[in-house]
């Protein structure tokens, strides 16, 4: 088993080289080109913050709403929770290959999340809450995201079943599906999660039995998933 652990880690690191390898451009400009074209695919920004602020003038670490890591410069964060925005997501943010963190929750975003997204080989939290993204199923690819903890995709028009592949990401502590036209039965596999302290999902269509391993769970500090169907009794004191 622990042989079988270690060809899978490799395997991974090899693909995470492989694709920054095969693209030996990637560097501060290749950032600030896809933020660029993150700002020109916004169709509405009443504020104007980002068509005052990000500028080729203005170095990309001092943009709002985007940090840098302080060795490499290269973009490490991008915030624009609230910004008020509309458009869509480019795929062209996949070329932020060091971001850590993409926020861009209350906003108008629409449409789809492109599968490029998937490359984010060292993404720990992504929070696409409170928009009006897809009305098609969770997209699988998010499973691919094995860095990641926190993941909020609340408050939008994601529907269909929960995908068995978001239950790969071994080191998830919050998951947030709340508020979407999700059914379906609530996967066994949700009692893998080792490390998972908040679980959301008030508000959606959910039917069957709650997971019996789901009261067992010691890492589980939070979880709501009222407004549904799903049946069971939760211990008070997990509410």
């Amino acid at each position: 088993m622990a042989s079988l652990f270690a060809f899978a880690l490799t395997l991974y690191f090899s693909y995470c080289f492989t694709l920054f390898s095969s693209t030996p451009n990637f560097n501060f400009s290749t950032d600030e080109y896809a933020l660029l074209v993150f700002r020109n695919t916004i169709t509405s920004d009443p504020p104007a913050l980002l068509r005052a602020n990000w500028s080729s003038n203005i170095s990309v670490c001092n943009w709002i709403g985007v940090s840098c890591g302080t060795k490499h410069r290269r973009v490490t964060a991008l915030n624009v929770s609230g910004f008020h925005l509309g458009g869509t997501i480019p795929p062209h943010l996949a070329n932020l290959t060091f971001l850590r963190s993409l926020d861009i929750s209350s906003n108008s975003f629409t449409g789809s999340m492109p599968s490029e997204l998937s490359n984010f080989c060292r993404l720990k939290e992504l929070n696409v809450g409170i928009n009006s993204l897809a009305s098609t199923e969770i997209p699988s690819w998010l499973g691919r995201l094995s860095q990641l903890e926190h993941l909020y995709l609340n408050n939008n028009t994601f529907s269909g079943t929960i995908p068995l592949s978001l239950f790969n990401i071994s080191r998830l502590r919050t998951l947030d599906m709340s508020y979407n036209f999700l059914d379906g039965n609530l996967p066994e596999k949700i009692t893998n999660f080792s490390f998972l302290g908040t679980l959301k999902l008030v508000g959606n269509k959910l039917t069957g039995s709650i997971p019996n391993g789901l009261f067992n769970m010691s890492s589980l500090t939070e979880i709501n998933m009222r407004q549904n169907k799903l049946s069971g009794i939760l211990p008070k004191d997990m509410w």
